[in-house]
């Protein structure tokens, strides 16, 4: 309680001293943050509530690049349901050029490069290519006291197209990431002798893997059509994953988006196939290794009613799913939604009820958790109800406001655990115990209560504030805690134009205990003894990072990064820490 209180004083402190410098009557800023890619091409955009520029669609005009690198910070995979306001970006004015490069180092031997590119000789086409790479080879400490190191690599390709089809636009994006890092974590204690001895036959200790991703995503909408307008459209997604340990998936996801105006509302149905299969994971049926694919068929048909000021949207959520050695079945979840801006755009109040299928196919729970086993098996979920409401708003000229909660009913939630066993071997008496250093998986039945409130504060043309706060609260089916997932997180954001040249942003993460789990296995021959099972706490993380850009000319400018400024080696997952304070620097050129 009392570290709790120590981070609700400090962002107190932050809030007041930042919007009591804030109070300058200029122009209203409006943005919108993209933190999950490092940058967002854009043709004609749908309307959003932050809006970006609107582009004509007889025209094709630049991308928008963010050129910040990313550096949310890890643990923000935990939060069950992402936040999208995480980062004020910080863009430097966009070049009248082809492209923008980047190039920097910073400390844990950490190397940078980035390049932007694109071309706007066609009219009504934008084609571009985006790369980067960023590495470290640093070490981190455990926290049982061991040095280990701790590399990473992160590659990243892009080549994306976006066309104007009459009032459609097509876009393509064609992607290959590939990343590599160490499983160079252990929990609580020192690390056992035999791991340090490169015994690996253990475990992963001290091994390394590698995620490889290509793939293809292809798009067709028209963003400017009204919603009593007839529309057409879709998406397809394909891409193959692969890792070091030799587990193999391939993905596709075809959807259709259709909309037609009836006697009395609009018709909507989103309509689709979505295929994964993957291949040397574990099969639960037999306990080995195999392949296993899953098929999900799904259609979401609704009635659409009302305007812009007050509508409701009426419909049912179907999915059939085909898998690998099961029987088949059949999901249902409502779709009901209700919307009412008594005041426009001063006060909008929402509420619905929906449910949704959750495919865990063998990429989504490798990305969510690096650290997992590789060779884990696979449980889809499925939120049987959700029922949600909230409003959002201005509270003045200057500030946007939205207040929400949820309540959801998930049935085979994925939980991540570490296992524990003796070790025995003649060398060592007596056996040691030596936990596993990548996770296994649990499923179990999860109610949870979601509470968000966000506030953006855009004081002028120089400066903008954004604060983002979630609280959530867990009822597990046969589980004590909703293992690793927290109980509370924060984000504020802030960055200010300090001159022409100059600007500068802020951003602090915050995140409330995690509880971790360990099962160790009792190895005892007696049947009726059962796994011990060892729960720990994780301390709440502070994270700062401060940002900085300076325009030397039209062409050259320079930047650093302090990340981690709080300086708490605070544990992205039990067993692995991140690092501790690191800054990075370097020079950019626009051509």
């Amino acid at each position: 309680m009392q570290k709790q209180a120590k981070y609700i004083f400090l962002i107190t402190f932050l809030i007041a001293g930042l919007v009591s410098q804030a109070q300058v009557k200029q122009d209203t800023l409006k943005r919108e943050v993209e933190v999950t890619k490092a940058y967002t091409p854009t043709i004609s955009d749908a309307n959003k509530l932050n809006s970006m520029p609107e582009i004509d669609e007889e025209e094709a005009d630049k991308p928008t690049f963010n050129y910040n690198i990313k550096s949310q910070p890890v643990f923000s995979t935990f939060s069950v349901t992402p936040l999208k306001a995480a980062t004020i970006e910080t863009t430097p004015p966009i070049q009248k050029g082809y492209g923008l490069v980047r190039a920097g180092l910073g400390t844990y031997y950490k190397p940078y490069g980035e390049i932007f590119f694109n071309n706007l000789n066609s009219k009504n086409t934008v084609f571009g290519i985006h790369a980067m790479h960023l590495s470290s080879f640093g070490d981190v400490k455990l926290k049982g006291g061991d040095k280990v190191d701790a590399p990473f690599m992160n590659n990243e390709v892009e080549l994306f197209l976006k066309h104007t089809v009459q009032q459609s636009i097509l876009s393509v994006d064609l992607t290959l990431n590939h990343d590599v890092f160490n499983y160079y974590g252990y929990p609580e204690d020192p690390v056992p002798a035999p791991l340090l001895e490169d015994e690996q036959s253990i475990n992963y200790f001290g091994t390394k893997q590698a995620f490889t991703k290509g793939g293809v995503h292809i798009d067709l909408d028209d963003p400017g059509a009204e919603m009593d307008e007839e529309e057409f459209g879709f998406q397809l997604d394909y891409y193959y994953f692969g890792t070091k340990t030799e587990q193999r998936e391939n993905f596709a996801n075809l959807t259709f988006n259709m909309r037609r105006p009836l006697t009395s509302g609009v018709g909507l149905l989103d309509a689709g196939v979505e295929f994964a299969q993957v291949s040397n994971i574990t099969l639960p049926a037999d306990t080995a290794f195999g392949k296993t694919s899953s098929t999900i068929l799904f259609a979401k048909p609704a009635w659409y009613i009302g305007d812009e000021k007050a509508n409701v949207t009426l419909g049912l959520n179907a999915w059939f799913i085909l898998q690998t050695d099961e029987e088949t079945q059949a999901k249902l979840a409502p779709r009901i939604n209700a919307n009412w801006a008594p005041v426009e755009e001063i006060l909008k109040i929402y509420a619905g009820i929906d449910g949704a299928f959750q495919h865990n196919h063998y990429s989504k729970i490798a990305y969510e958790n690096p650290f997992v086993n590789p060779d884990h098996h696979l449980k889809n979920s499925m939120q049987q109800f959700r029922f949600y409401g909230g409003f959002d708003g201005k509270m003045s000229k200057r500030t946007t406001y939205k207040i929400s909660g949820e309540y959801a009913i998930n049935t085979d939630k994925p939980l991540y655990f570490l296992n524990e066993n003796y070790y025995f071997d003649a060398a060592y008496n007596p056996a040691p115990l030596i936990a596993d250093n990548t996770f296994d998986v649990l499923y179990d039945d999860m109610n949870r209560l979601k509470l968000n409130a966000e506030i953006l504060y855009a004081s002028s043309k120089k400066m903008d504030l954004s604060l983002s706060v979630n609280y959530y609260s867990y009822k597990m089916d046969k589980q004590e805690e909703a293992w690793n997932l927290p109980t509370w997180d924060a984000t504020i954001a802030l960055g200010y134009k300090v001159t022409e040249q100059l600007s500068v942003s802020a951003d602090i993460y915050l995140i409330g205990d995690r509880k971790a789990l360990i099962i160790e296995e009792s190895g005892s021959l007696i049947p009726e003894d059962l796994p011990i099972r060892k729960s720990y706490t994780l301390d709440p993380a502070f994270d700062l990072n401060l940002k900085g850009n300076y325009q030397l000319t039209n062409k050259f400018s320079v930047f650093a990064q302090l990340n981690n400024f709080g300086f708490q080696q605070y544990e992205r997952w039990f067993g692995y820490p991140v690092q501790s304070f690191n800054a990075l620097a370097g020079i950019s050129y626009a051509f």
